[in-house]
């Protein structure tokens, strides 16, 4: 770094011997003469001579708070305040040894006060400035971290995971400035996803930031859900873990290489994450990395995370689509016990899902969910009925999906088919309840109002809803409910085929088809509306029925 720093010097002093460009003077101390980098050399090159120039750090730190002013040169000073502290720790003269006299601790205790200034300072360019500095910034706080991760021992431990650490101060800083996007972004990239030690701590140090911080708590946890979910190199195995950014794990410590020690903290971040209060964006976006980045980890526990899903399934809307999606993934890849998954999944069935924005995507989802054949033909029964009478007043778009989806349902599912005819037996409950059924009719055995689908009575009852459908006013939904009336010749309905659809789709392929015959059409123009033509009155004086209708309305509302 020396070597570099004495190069951009050099650029420097022959861009002012170039005749083209005029030069720029640089700005000088009173004592010298000397221009501004010469004496940043100058003072970092004492300060490493010897203890009697250490308040050049002081005056050092003073160049680089006053970055707003003096960039360039603000940058000059935080690189070689750099170098300074690295050669400082690796001498170990931050380190108070047993013999150490009251002066010498004195000295040590100063220095670790002018670092932790000099990394406050730097960790306040991590937002909200230029990218370029901003880079800077976070390399030049790694570096002392790399530094101080490296001494050896239980220090190189402490550095990573004290409140005090360089390290801390980067995580937090991170996660709590809102402008860091950047600096958030190549820390991933950079550090995070190369190094197992700092992914590991990262962890630590997220659940620490968490649970103290005096911040805005959700705005927080966005910025935690930010990093987090960008860790993609989760490791299979301890063989995997072989990169370090600081000293390689000694024998005694035994956690740095093992996958469920990683896995624990792992879980721990993730669990502080949910605990915070959390926006619904952010939350959404949880739910959608659930089981690629986020269940990788919970090898174990995952109750826990079944916990958070539930929470946000009872928040409904598209979250509850997504918890749902994610806990039916616990349930057929890792063998999680839900016994109320298709209670909660019946509980979806309402109005506003049919017009929901996010329709097909639920569609989607049922189909997947209800695809078993081993599922109970008296809750099979429920999710057909519910449908069916929801059907009743949902828009077409949604009916077109609902018809072909329940003949595959019968299919898969023999038992159900009695719901659509039933031959008389006299023994039957039904027609034992319902004596004069041919005379009077009988009631609906389905209870909507039943939550567990088992027991709704929906098995009894019949499909009369379909018919209705029949005389649907589309007559794309009138001519494909017919298809219960007929004999299921058909294997299945591809459903792919009937998603997405709207009325605007629907009335877009009802133009596009091409009349055979054009329809002979016979009608009149009125010549009036709301007034008698002149052959009923004279003079074409006078309200007609609508006039008068319209005529009282206004008076009502005056």
């Amino acid at each position: 770094m020396p070597g570099l720093l004495k190069a951009t010097a050099g650029t420097a002093r022959k861009r002012r011997h170039d005749g083209d460009i005029r030069p720029r003077k640089a700005p000088k101390t009173k004592a010298s003469g000397e221009d501004a980098e010469t004496k940043i050399l100058r003072l970092e090159q004492e300060v490493l001579q010897g203890k009697e120039h250490y308040n050049n750090i002081v005056e050092l730190q003073n160049v680089v708070s006053k970055i707003d002013s003096k960039s360039e040169t603000s940058t000059l000073a935080a690189v070689a305040l750099c170098r300074v502290f690295c050669r400082l720790i690796a001498g170990e003269e931050l380190v108070r040894s047993s013999s150490a006299g009251e002066s010498e601790a004195q000295v040590v205790q100063w220095l670790k006060a002018r670092l932790r200034d000099y990394v406050d300072s730097l960790a306040t360019w991590l937002g909200g400035r230029e990218p370029e500095m901003e880079s800077l910034a976070l390399n030049l706080l790694m570096r002392v971290v790399k530094q101080e991760a490296s001494q050896g021992g239980r220090r190189s431990e402490q550095a990573w995971r004290t409140e005090s650490s360089t390290f801390y101060v980067v995580i937090k800083t991170l996660i709590e400035d809102t402008d860091a996007e950047g600096p958030r972004a190549e820390f991933v990239e950079t550090y995070l996803e190369e190094h197992d030690d700092v992914r590991y701590y990262t962890f630590v140090a997220i659940k620490q930031v968490l649970k103290t911080t005096n911040e805005d708590a959700e705005e927080v946890a966005t910025n935690a859900v930010d990093i987090l979910a960008s860790i993609e190199g989760v490791p299979n195995s301890d063989d995997q873990l072989e990169d370090w950014y600081g000293e390689p794990p000694s024998p005694e410590n035994k956690q740095l290489v093992s996958l469920n020690a990683h896995r624990k903290v792992a879980q721990e971040a993730w669990l502080s994450v949910f605990r915070s209060p959390l926006s619904r964006d952010t939350r959404k976006r949880l739910l959608s990395i659930a089981t690629t980045q986020i269940l990788p980890w919970f090898a174990a526990r995952m109750e826990m995370l079944a916990d958070f899903l539930t929470d946000s399934f009872d928040q409904g809307g598209s979250l509850a689509l997504l918890a749902m999606s994610s806990i039916f993934h616990l349930m057929t890849e890792r063998n999680l016990d839900y016994p109320d998954f298709y209670t909660k999944l019946y509980s979806l069935l309402d109005e506003d899902v049919l017009h929901s924005k996010h329709r097909s995507r639920f569609f989607r989802l049922l189909d997947t969910f209800m695809s078993s054949t081993h599922l109970p033909a008296t809750m099979v029964a429920s999710f057909i009925k519910r449908l069916s009478r929801l059907s009743l007043h949902a828009p077409p778009g949604a009916i077109v999906w609902i018809v072909p989806w329940v003949y595959n349902m019968l299919k898969h599912h023999p038992a159900c088919t009695f719901m659509l005819h039933r031959l008389y037996h006299p023994a039957h409950a039904i027609y034992v309840n319902n004596l004069d059924y041919t005379e009077q009719g009988m009631n609906d055995t389905f209870d909507p109002l039943q939550p567990d689908p088992n027991i709704t009575g929906a098995i009894d009852s019949s499909l009369w809803e379909l018919e209705t459908l029949q005389s649907h006013f589309h007559p794309n939904v009138a001519t494909l409910a017919k298809i219960m009336g007929e004999q299921f010749t058909k294997r299945e309905y591809s459903l792919e085929d009937f998603l997405d659809h709207s009325y605007a789709t629907l009335v877009d392929a009802e133009l596009g088809k091409e009349v055979g015959k054009v329809p002979v059409v016979e009608w009149e123009i009125p010549r009036r509306i709301v007034t008698w033509d002149g052959d009923e009155v004279d003079g074409g004086v006078g309200l007609n029925k609508v006039g008068d209708l319209l005529k009282s309305a206004l008076q009502v509302m005056t």
